[in-house]
C-alpha cells in the first residue's frame, strides 16, 4: 500500500537577531578631515524556522474495500477495511499543543454531504460508506469547515487506525447490468495545530 506524506509547520515565534558589522569600510582617522566620519551598516535577521512546529502524517494512497456481492436478502450486510494515519514526525510542538487531522468526502461542502463512492462510468449510480472510530461514526462528531476529526496526534511515532464501513445493502434489488462496475471515492484531510484539552 503507498502512502502519501502530509507536511505541515506552524509559527509560534519568530527571533530577531541584530548584529553590527566588525569591520569598518573605511578607517576613521581624526588628522584627516575626509576620514572624520563613516557608516556602518546594522542588519537583521528574522529567522522563521527557529521553534517553528513541524511535522509530517501519512495518509494511505488507496484503501481498497474489493469485489463487494450484492446481497441476496434485504437488510444490513457490511464490508469494513482498516484506515491507518500516522504521525511520522512532531518536532516543536508547544506544551498542550497537537496535530489535529481532520477528514471529509472531496465533494462535501457540509455536514449533510456523505462519504461517496460513484460509480467510474454512471454518475447516478452512488453508495455511501462511513468511518468508525471506537465504534462510532465519526459523523456523529463535529462538523468543521475542513471536515470531521479523524485523530489528534501529540508526538512522533502515532497512528490511528479507522474503519471504512460500507453498507453492501445498498445493491440489493439493484440491476447489476447498471450498477455493477467499478466505483471510486476521494477523501481529502486537512492538518491544523490545535490546542489538546486535558481530561
Amino acid at each position: 500500500m503507498k502512502n502519501k506524506l502530509v507536511a505541515g509547520f506552524m509559527a509560534t515565534t519568530m527571533m530577531v537577531s541584530v548584529m553590527s558589522t566588525g569591520v569598518f569600510a573605511a578607517e576613521l582617522n581624526p588628522d584627516s578631515e575626509s576620514n572624520k566620519a563613516g557608516n556602518t551598516q546594522v542588519t537583521a535577521t528574522v529567522d522563521e524556522n527557529l521553534n517553528k512546529a513541524s511535522y509530517v502524517i501519512q495518509i494511505p494512497d488507496t484503501v481498497d474495500f474489493g469485489k463487494i456481492q450484492q446481497p441476496e436478502t434485504e437488510g444490513d450486510a457490511y464490508s469494513y477495511k482498516d484506515i491507518t494515519v500516522s504521525c511520522i514526525k512532531a518536532e516543536n510542538l508547544a506544551a498542550g499543543d497537537g496535530i489535529a487531522v481532520l477528514v471529509k468526502d472531496a465533494a462535501a461542502a457540509g455536514s449533510e454531504d456523505p462519504f461517496r463512492l460513484t460509480h467510474n462510468t454512471n454518475s447516478d449510480c452512488v453508495m455511501t460508506y462511513d468511518i468508525i472510530n471506537n465504534k462510532t461514526s465519526i459523523q456523529n462528531g463535529t462538523w468543521y469547515a475542513n471536515g470531521y476529526l479523524f485523530n489528534t496526534f501529540t508526538g512522533a511515532d502515532q497512528s490511528a487506525t479507522d474503519q471504512l464501513v460500507l453498507n453492501r445493502g445498498q445493491l440489493y434489488n439493484r440491476d447489476l447490468s447498471i450498477w455493477g462496475g467499478q466505483y471510486t471515492g476521494t477523501l481529502n484531510f486537512y492538518t491544523k495545530i490545535v490546542s489538546v484539552n486535558a481530561n
